[in-house]
């Protein structure tokens, strides 16, 4: 019953995440929205980091379901690696709110094992873009995560807006110009 009750805590806030802003989610507010006591989150999540720590699990996942869906498995890898480029952008264009918590400063590495777990998850979607083994595989999947973070950040931001070009043509430029 413990299981449900925080999912549906989870879910609450998640809620309350993409109708009102991360500012609205608390620990309050989720337990109202939920229909239970303002006390029960209490229960379930020691306070609001933690909640939006779990919050961030979820939203992790959902971003991984969204990249392994968008990346072709039988392309070349410069398409499946468009692919990512650009899923990863809509992702956070489309959900910014989402975005903007999986990216908040609460959430430092090592501090929540549950994010780092479910971070290391997202990475397999990169494993049909990725070559090679080891720490120069993890380099190489940090460098595109990087790339891609920066390209969400700045066509979030609205850089692209008004240069003539959009951040599909970056994402043609990374991929196609920069090579193998």
């Amino acid at each position: 019953m413990m299981d449900d009750t925080r999912s549906r805590l989870v879910e609450s806030a998640l809620r309350l995440l993409r109708e009102e802003g991360l500012d609205a989610v608390t620990l309050r507010a989720v337990g109202d929205l939920t229909g239970l006591s303002r006390t029960a989150p209490y229960r379930h999540f020691t306070d609001k980091t933690a909640l939006l720590a779990a919050l961030a699990v979820q939203v992790i996942a959902d971003l991984g379901a969204h990249l392994t869906a968008a990346i072709p498995q039988e392309a070349d890898r410069r398409d499946r690696l468009r692919a990512f480029y650009l899923s990863y952008v809509e992702y956070a264009v489309t959900h910014r709110e989402e975005y903007r918590l999986v990216f908040a400063s609460e959430f430092l590495a090592g501090h929540h094992p549950e994010l780092e777990k479910a971070t290391d998850q997202v990475t397999t979607a990169l494993d049909m873009v990725c070559a090679g083994e080891g720490p120069a595989r993890k380099a190489q999947v940090m460098a595109l995560i990087s790339t891609a973070h920066g390209l969400a950040e700045l066509t979030v931001g609205g850089q692209f807006a008004h240069k003539g070009f959009g951040y599909e043509d970056v994402v043609d430029v990374l991929v196609y110009t920069h090579g193998d």
